[in-house]
């Protein structure tokens, strides 16, 4: 109602306006009679009043679904009038354009993960076959080489999960698994890792609960987390604290470390997507896309991730769980 008066406001003040010049008229044209004024006025206010009712019985379809917050597209019957008519053709007309890009822009998107996903698998191949041939080298150049393929391996695999994050509601299964079991798998996959870098993984857990979840798509979280806790502590610590414990209504994975921390200036932008701050300028590797991704799919996932730091004394990144107590 307050849309539909707000739209006619004009016509209200030119009907008024209309009836004071009718009025004064009147009254300096030597009519005095007051009786008379106020009828004349008064059938103008009701035939006002009439078309006003009129006008609303037979849009308010209209301005009701104006007024409303849905956020579908399925557009109500919007009245009776010509006017009603053509704005629901020409709406149903909107959608149905709509409805026809967004299927074109899906179909051009799952193309490009299918070949995203097609590259990634075909570049895996021959990083497979440098691994072999080089597996048995014990030179300082092998080693270094070794080190190379595995980044490249993790930076594919950052591709592969990015790509397919669009389309997340068509890859994933929420299953109950055993937040301890994942923690292992994570530490067996990123091995290598920490060896490389010399940063050792402390494990701390003080209660296995079962969590629902997508144990693919979180073990890539967590495996996220892990590679940043020990690329910022190389050089400056050699351990990682991973912990499982419980607090009030939920199970917390705390991934810690006790390296380079993140300044206080950058702490609320880290999950901005290529923010990289000011140890992206000192750790030219760092992307930006690691942490995002980690709140992306933890979101998808109805978890919750925080992360605390300071500078020069290490962070702290916890992955939370609803248990069902």
């Amino acid at each position: 109602m307050k849309l539909f008066l707000r739209t006619h406001v004009l016509l209200i003040l030119l009907f008024l306006i209309q009836g004071i010049f009718v009025f004064a008229y009147y009254w300096f044209a030597g009519q005095r009679s007051l009786a008379h004024l106020f009828y004349i006025l008064g059938v103008q206010l009701l035939l006002l009043a009439v078309y006003l009712i009129y006008r609303w019985y037979q849009d308010r379809g209209v301005y009701q679904w104006l007024s409303s917050h849905q956020e579908d597209a399925v557009v109500p019957d919007l009245g009776s009038s010509l006017f009603c008519a053509e704005l629901y053709e020409k709406q149903m007309e909107l959608n149905r354009l709509y409805n026809q890009k967004l299927h074109e822009t899906e179909a051009k998107l799952e193309d490009r993960v299918t070949y995203m996903n097609q590259w990634v698998h075909q570049v895996k191949t021959p990083l497979s076959v440098i691994n072999l041939i080089i597996q048995e080298e014990d030179e300082p150049i092998f080693g270094q080489i070794k080190k190379e393929v595995r980044q490249i391996e993790y930076g594919l695999e950052t591709l592969l999960y990015s790509s397919r994050l669009d389309l997340f509601e068509r890859d994933f299964k929420i299953e109950a698994a055993s937040l301890t079991d994942i923690l292992q798998t994570v530490i067996q996959s990123y091995k290598r890792y920490f060896i490389e870098h010399r940063v050792y993984p402390k494990t701390n857990i003080l209660t296995d609960a079962t969590i629902y979840t997508d144990p693919k798509w979180l073990k890539f979280a967590i495996g996220q987390v892990v590679t940043n806790a020990v690329k910022y502590s190389a050089g400056v610590s050699d351990r990682i604290e991973l912990s499982i414990f419980q607090h009030e209504d939920k199970t917390v994975l705390e991934v810690r470390d006790h390296g380079v921390g993140i300044p206080s200036q950058d702490i609320k932008r880290v999950f901005d997507p290529y923010y990289t701050g000011e140890n992206g300028r000192r750790f030219q590797e760092s992307t930006g896309i690691g942490l995002h991704l980690v709140k992306e799919i933890t979101g998808k996932l109805n978890h919750e991730v925080e992360i605390s730091s300071a500078s020069g004394k290490g962070t702290a990144v916890q992955f939370l769980f609803l248990t069902k107590m």
